[in-house]
């Protein structure tokens, strides 16, 4: 009995978590009180309809007092529907739970919100309360509105904090003078030419006897197609720019070896947080992130728009964690969908839907008018880039 009572009082929000990732609770927000003004005034109809029996004669008593208990217990229902109402923010996402006796629960991760709108009607203004409503990638129709909601501008802080934690946005840093736009102008002037050379590989180090405040290393690279020539690249290092990556070289250098190995890797992996954060930000308008867009374009480009999941895994040659997380988004979100392969029941197909095709081009345009982050390099750098990439590539996927 006490477990049927607690059932109908606790929607306990903990069972819900996912404490094998690390998700807690940052704030679960009850409806404000004002939420149970209707219910209790229907409860206290009831009352006075019962209270009518003790001026009516006994032989018609039960009628008030019947029409009377409908009326509380009417009223009691809509108490509970509102007690039981929960609006729950996670360091990982927000969820509603509502219901008495059948519970519903609709989710959305932090990384689906696009915009949170707050309605604050006068008598909210003066009571503190408010009302949310939630703009995201795929409309989750539980989540949309979130009515009664006490301090909504404290917990539309708490929300925006959790995404702005969680990577979900990057901040802004405007410039600081004038002086500043000056230096990023000339930084911005051509330092790099491309000159063809013998076909050989090297790297060679000179330093610049004309000009004291620059370094220039020239990087002589041979490609694999047979129809050009090696390309060299003069790359100008100014002696004024601090490089945390180069200190901590310097630093490693004193106590371990293989410095310039250490330096490449750190540069790659800082390069590679900075490149995703950028084109993240760039997908972020559509609900997208370089991950799942990555899976869209896979299928995208399949002819027949529908490939197994465990080929997909081994395509993108990630995690089988994070690889689902962005099917499962994608095909909550309705840009793809599971099928079953018709010469094989026992193999699951991932399709692109209608939906998706549509999120894959707005998304190619987008990333290719942000010249896929990379617009500081020239499209030979970005060649060469390439081929050197390639060759770790190749020697991961031959062991």
């Amino acid at each position: 009995m006490s477990i049927v009572v607690t059932t109908l009082f606790d929607p306990r929000v903990d069972e819900h978590l996912i404490a094998a990732e690390g998700e807690r609770v940052i704030d679960e927000v009850r409806r404000h009180p004002l939420a149970f003004f209707v219910p209790s005034v229907i409860m206290l109809l009831g009352f006075a309809v019962m209270a009518t029996c003790t001026v009516i004669g006994l032989q018609y008593a039960w009628v008030p007092a019947a029409i009377g208990a409908v009326i509380v217990l009417f009223g009691a229902y809509r108490f509970l529907i509102v007690h039981m109402d929960r609006f729950v923010i996670t360091n990982m996402r927000v969820f509603r739970i509502h219901g008495i006796f059948t519970q519903h629960k609709a989710t959305m991760p932090m990384s689906r919100i696009l915009d949170i709108s707050v309605h604050k009607p006068f008598a909210g203004r003066i009571f503190r309360y408010g009302h949310f409503v939630f703009e995201s990638a795929a409309q989750d129709q539980g989540l949309r509105d979130i009515r009664y909601v006490g301090r909504p501008d404290e917990r539309d802080l708490t929300i925006q904090r959790v995404i702005q934690r969680s990577g979900l946005r990057s901040a802004f840093t405007p410039f600081d003078s004038d002086e500043d736009s000056d230096d990023q102008y000339a930084a911005d002037e051509p330092i790099i030419d491309t000159n063809a050379t013998e076909s050989h590989s090297g790297i060679f180090d000179s330093e610049s006897t004309a000009d004291e405040s620059h370094h220039w290393k020239t990087m002589e690279l041979e490609l694999q197609r047979p129809s050009e020539a090696s390309e060299e690249i003069a790359i100008s290092e100014s002696s004024w720019l601090t490089d945390p990556i180069s200190e901590a070289a310097q630093a490693w250098d004193l106590r371990w070896p293989e410095r310039t190995r250490m330096e490449a890797v750190t540069t790659l992996m800082d390069t590679q947080r900075r490149l995703s954060a950028e084109l993240d930000e760039v997908l972020r308008p559509l609900g997208l992130n370089f991950s799942r867009f990555e899976v869209l374009l896979i299928l995208f480009l399949d002819h027949q728009g529908a490939i197994p999941l465990v080929d997909l895994l081994d395509r993108l040659q990630g995690t089988a964690t994070s690889t689902s997380s962005s099917v499962r988004w994608l095909e909550d979100a309705s840009m793809i969908e599971r099928i079953v392969c018709p010469e094989d029941d026992e193999t699951v197909l991932v399709q692109i839907a209608s939906k998706g095709r549509t999120a894959v081009d707005r998304a190619s345009r987008s990333l290719a008018d942000a010249r896929f982050g990379f617009s500081a390099l020239s499209e030979s750098e970005c060649r060469q880039l390439r081929v050197i990439l390639a060759r770790y590539r190749e020697n991961t996927i031959a062991t």
